[in-house]
């Protein structure tokens, strides 16, 4: 299978800028499939060995530390204690695989970006567009591009094939948008541009998944400390990086650079800046649940933190529930209002206005929030 969208576009077109692509029919942009499913397979095999490697230690890993953080209140055995075991070592699991893939293509994209993207760089964007559509085709960019399109399509296949945990809507719509850059910005000969944007986006989610394995494993400070970092990444790429590195190139460079393209294909081009703008709204309210962690944080300690960060997983593996900590100050002032005689609040089924916690923990950011029906399903 061959992606090949120029000549299709330019079809018919006299244009001069055009000329040598249509005579070429492009062919040396061609970008055949086969290696990218060789790439797959090999992936998929890794997954599976990777599982039979470590499931035992990872069950045992997380088996433990939830019971650390179990000893203090009630004691879950049987049936019970098994399946929790056996999830908790699976999210592990999950965590440990994604984060090694992560940092391989982060490490990819930035040696291709860095390499042999033509000087298209974060902070140098005059070359992402100069020269369109007569850009020679590098082969580290194809191989990378392979290696890109073939880890996706192993994340979308994780329900059919039953290697790893099923990714939650916002985490496989992600997934979907990223293929569609991919297939597109080749397609199209924007690779400058595609590994410009794969790159920026890349850097923070390997810190994303250290920060939920530190959660998960009950690491004391690298429990904040990691999302930490991870905070600091998202807003130095995904915030402030975006808007310079993306939407000026986008909206205004192209106008600049490549006019003719802008003219001829208008609606194409106001149809991707307008998916880029919405990209970046979502990085801003993504932005304002992290913010909210980092309040919670500060008001609340690293604990409540913690729980809130794993809320904020998009791909919806973890349930969160109230720690000990939580519960004793609850139970106190319940028993301090009924002391009182307070009387039950309007609306709450005879519970005593005492009963609430007299600094709650901040509310879930509606765009992120854990998904309950997913959550009940894990548990």
């Amino acid at each position: 299978m061959v992606l090949l969208l120029l000549p299709w576009l330019f079809r018919g077109s006299s244009r001069p800028e055009y000329a040598a692509l249509q005579a070429s029919h492009g062919d040396d942009l061609a970008w055949e499939f086969g290696a990218s499913a060789w790439i797959l397979l090999g992936l998929v095999a890794a997954r599976f060995a990777f599982n039979a490697a470590l499931r035992g230690p990872t069950r045992r890993l997380a088996a433990a530390k939830a019971g650390l953080a179990a000893d203090s209140s009630t004691a879950r055995e049987g049936a019970d204690a098994e399946r929790d075991a056996g999830m908790e070592g699976r999210r592990l699991l999950e965590e440990l695989w994604v984060t090694l893939g992560n940092v391989a293509m982060l490490a990819a994209a930035l040696w291709v970006m860095l390499r042999r993207n033509g000087g298209c760089t974060f902070f140098n964007t005059s070359s992402c567009l100069a020269g369109w559509p007569n850009l020679p085709a590098d082969p580290a960019v194809k191989l990378y591009y392979n290696f890109e399109l073939a880890w996706y399509c192993h994340m979308l296949l994780k329900p059919v094939l039953r290697y790893g945990l099923t990714d939650g809507r916002d985490m496989l719509v992600h997934h979907g948008a990223t293929l569609a850059l991919i297939l597109l910005s080749y397609g199209t000969n924007l690779t400058r541009m595609g590994v410009l944007v794969l790159s920026l986006f890349a850097i923070s989610n390997p810190l994303l998944h250290i920060a939920k394995i530190c959660n998960q494993l009950n690491l004391g400070p690298l429990k904040i400390g990691g999302f930490v970092a991870f905070a600091l990444a998202f807003f130095l790429s995904r915030v402030l990086l975006v808007p310079w590195a993306v939407l000026k190139v986008a909206l205004l460079d192209s106008r600049r650079q490549i006019p003719f393209a802008v003219e001829d294909f208008h609606g194409i081009w106001l149809f991707i800046c307008v998916l880029l703008t919405a990209l970046y709204a979502m990085q801003l309210v993504w932005m304002r649940g992290i913010v909210r962690v980092l309040r919670s944080a500060a008001r609340h300690g690293g604990d409540a933190a913690s729980r809130m960060s794993a809320r904020l997983d998009p791909a919806k593996r973890y349930a969160v529930h109230a720690e000990p900590a939580e519960q004793q100050p609850q139970q106190q002032q319940a028993k301090q209002g009924a002391m009182s005689g307070a009387m039950p609040c309007n609306g709450s089924n005879g519970r005593v206005g005492g009963a609430q916690p007299k600094t709650p923990s901040p509310i879930d950011p509606p765009a992120l929030a854990i998904d309950k029906a997913a959550a009940g399903k894990d548990e």
